[in-house]
């Protein structure tokens, strides 16, 4: 069933394992950095639940409670060993360029905001949609403007012209959900991304999907 009898004024997408999938490209960059430091690596599918809060936390996460003297060391290798990496592996997950495609034909706004850095995000969001298909991206830039907090979101929808309660806010993990909350968006879930069904339910999500199609359709721009 659609949300609303029409579509969303503005979707407010999360980036990586909503839009892409980025895991593989994040692992193998953090492990390079870990094993400079002489540490030990994990398997790609542990950083399912580190990424998700911006590369501080994602070290924080890396490193435990066992060298926590070493978190600004990591924090300045992962920046640049990342950077000249992000597209390495990373591409849309199936089914997202059609979904986007069918928003931007139903008129609705489209935007991203990542709490990967900034000029990442917007590297990685153009390297598959060059033709501003987005209106806007947004990604890391204060540690505490990062999501949850709502501030982007309510730039975005200041900037588009659209209010929170017209915009829905989709992404995969808690994070994510947290942030439709405080922002007064539309929370919508992905299950296809970094975290199961059991996670987003678990953590509150009111509104659960398991393909870009089935998105696609509750936004109410199904085929």
């Amino acid at each position: 069933m659609p949300l609303a009898v029409k579509p969303p004024a503005l979707c407010i997408f999360d980036l990586d394992g909503t839009l892409v999938d980025s895991l593989r490209d994040i692992a193998e960059a953090l492990n390079e950095c870990l094993e400079l430091l002489g540490l030990a690596t994990y398997p790609i599918d542990s950083y399912r639940y580190m990424v998700g809060e911006g590369v501080p936390k994602l070290c924080e996460r890396a490193l435990g409670r066992s060298h926590p003297h070493l978190i600004d060391r990591l924090i300045e290798l992962a920046r640049p060993r990342y950077r000249v990496r992000p597209l390495r592996h990373t591409r849309p997950y199936p089914g997202v360029g059609e979904m986007i495609k069918r928003l931007r034909q139903a008129g609705v706004k489209l935007a991203v905001l990542s709490n990967k850095p900034h000029e990442m995000t917007v590297s990685v969001v153009r390297a598959f949609w060059p033709d501003h298909t987005f209106d806007l991206i947004q990604g890391y830039i204060e540690e505490h403007r990062r999501k949850p907090d709502p501030y982007y979101v309510l730039q975005i929808c200041d900037s588009l012209g659209a209010s929170p309660s017209e915009t829905c806010l989709i992404g995969d993990t808690p994070t994510d959900i947290e942030t439709a909350r405080r922002s007064g968006t539309i929370g919508i879930s992905v299950t296809w991304g970094f975290r199961s069904r059991a996670d987003l339910t678990g953590a509150g999500a009111p509104r659960t999907v398991d393909s870009p199609a089935e998105l696609a359709a509750a936004l109410g721009c199904g085929a």
